[in-house]
């Protein structure tokens, strides 16, 4: 198949992208793995920031000030302030489309705050916001004539003499290796938290999938170490208690009735607040009782049905336990201002993308915001490229290879429980590279994590059917998701310092002098990797003079 742009991600920063693509009058497609509501963009609760009115409170000023802050002094300012500029737009736009944001008594949007910041910026509808933009954006794109091909993932980026010439792909309905053509692509399959199995509140198909995938590739990969740990899920499953519930006055407690931090710190803040709580002896809750039943069944209706669902709680009169869990990362594909990498026409956007918004630390609210703002900017940047462009002859051998690389799976014999080792992944990482960190925990993940990867070669299919075979998919991930996780490790062993979400116990003091910079990852030859530490203008300098001399 031919397209003219292949949009990699079913979620807001896939969506948009995909759409704009269209509008430009291009033949595109949207791949997606499973079903495209399945994003963490579809469960992601607490609200969309957007300054809708400049007041004494709030402006553009204080939003970009706010999210610099929280980046940590790792924010990239002409992204943050342009996305920044562009929210009110991109609200307005989602409006017209049909998303029904909560409004006031005066019929305004309604708009609450967030951690991070004392404004009212975060628009939403109750606590279900990212579901409701993503299912409008899903049926625009279909009303719009988009290409949406569920169940097939990709495999790898095709080249031709460095240039883009397509995918490859597993279709599921039959585990074949196909390929599709295409002049540009966009790649916004997401984030890499659910790599942390049994302690994140993701899906296990976050497994950083078009992350590893591009680093394959040669593209650059920055910041792999800005994990970011939600302060608020249950504390027996991840689920994600959003923090609109915060936003609209629950309180953290622990079991004496408490209160021992402030709720609307950062969540980097928050997060290590209450697990120095837990490790000196205490639970932690939160406590909705006071908000009453009016209020959470308005504003917080998934909050509650969360808590009896996962934990059999009515917080209309309980407390409710909780823990942090990882949640969003920071890091990601390197890319520009425009949203391109290291490939001429390969774009990406979203959360598998390093645009240098969230810097250090992300503010709540602001990644519905960066996947709308981004998607909808690679969508344009991508379909302008895919019309100066031409189709490139696609390497055959490249197909051949990941059939080989399918049917070894397939029909090899299984040594190893697929299941056992994606938890034992998970609670290694969360014990030794989770909210607290040191080069001897950061050492034994690594050391674990290549010892997994040893392991992975004996991982086959049990189930040898080739419609559908989960076991196949869940393969290909965890594969990906060991990828994913060397590259995360190693940038935390090499960023001596404590930075945002990044808090090493040895070095817990930010180093201004060596590390004001972002981590860069390149593959070198085989599966050797090369960790520096670049600025925003030093990584991008040859770019920018081969721009300017072919102005």
């Amino acid at each position: 198949m031919l397209y003219d742009v292949i949009v990699v991600g079913s979620g807001i920063s896939g969506l948009y992208a995909a759409l704009y693509a269209r509008r430009a009058g291009l033949n595109v497609a949207l791949i997606c793995k499973s079903n495209p509501l399945r994003s963490n963009s579809a469960v992601a609760s607490g609200g969309i920031n957007a300054v809708l009115k400049t007041t004494r409170q709030d402006s553009i000023r204080e939003h970009i000030s706010d999210t610099l802050k929280g980046a940590d002094k790792l924010g990239r300012f002409s992204s943050v302030s342009a996305m920044v500029a562009g929210a009110e737009e991109i609200i307005n736009e989602l409006q017209a489309m049909g998303v029904v944001f909560d409004t006031t008594d005066e019929g305004t949007i309604a708009q609450r705050p967030f951690g991070g910041t004392k404004a009212s910026r975060t628009c939403y509808i109750a606590d279900k916001t990212g579901a409701s933009i993503t299912q409008t954006l899903l049926v625009q794109c279909r009303k719009e004539g988009v290409n949406i091909l569920q169940n097939h993932v990709m495999l790898s980026i095709a080249t031709y003499k460095d240039q883009l010439s397509g995918i490859t792909l597993l279709r599921r309905r039959d585990s074949q290796v196909i390929a599709f053509a295409c002049k540009s692509l966009i790649l916004a399959g997401g984030g890499y938290a659910g790599i942390y199995r049994g302690h994140s509140t993701n899906s296990q198909e976050s497994s950083g999938d078009v992350i590893a995938i591009a680093l394959r590739a040669k593209m650059r990969l920055s910041n792999m170490e800005f994990v970011q740990f939600h302060p608020t899920t249950l504390a027996n499953s991840g689920t994600l208690i959003s923090e609109a519930a915060r936003g609209e006055g629950a309180y953290i407690v622990d079991e004496s009735g408490e209160r021992f931090t402030d709720e609307l710190l950062t969540r980097d803040k928050l997060s290590r607040d209450i697990v120095k709580h837990q490790l000196s002896g205490h639970s932690v809750y939160l406590d909705f009782r006071h908000l009453g039943e009016e209020l959470i069944d308005k504003k917080l209706p998934s909050a509650r049905k969360h808590a009896l669902n996962g934990a059999g709680i009515d917080i209309l009169n309980e407390l409710l336990p909780i823990t942090p869990s990882a949640h969003y990362t920071m890091g990601g594909i390197w890319v520009r201002d425009n949203t391109s990498t290291d490939i001429p026409n390969v774009f990406a956007c979203g959360e598998c993308a390093y645009s240098g918004v969230h810097g250090a630390n992300r503010l709540g609210g602001n990644s519905l915001l960066e996947a709308a703002y981004f998607g909808r900017l690679a969508g344009i940047e991508a379909s302008r490229a895919a019309k100066k462009g031409e189709f490139h002859p696609i390497d055959y051998a490249l197909v051949d290879k990941e059939s080989r690389y399918v049917e070894a799976i397939l029909e090899g014999e299984n040594r190893f429980n697929i299941n056992t080792m994606r938890r034992n992944l998970g609670n290694n990482l969360y014990k030794n590279a989770g909210v607290f960190r040191t080069h001897d925990t950061l050492a034994n993940a690594l050391e674990y994590v290549h010892y997994l990867m040893k392991m992975s070669s004996g991982l086959c299919c049990v189930n040898k059917e080739r419609s559908d075979n989960v076991e196949l998919m869940s393969i290909i991930e965890f594969r990906n998701a060991l990828t994913v996780a060397e590259s995360m490790v190693m940038s935390a062993l090499a960023r001596e310092e404590s930075r945002g979400v990044h808090y090493r116990d040895d070095f817990p003091q930010s180093d201004e002098k060596n590390y004001e910079v972002n981590t860069i990852i390149r593959r070198l030859a085989g599966t050797f990797l090369r960790i520096s530490f670049e600025g925003h203008l030093s990584s991008d300098w040859w770019y920018r003079i081969r721009q300017f001399f072919h102005a």
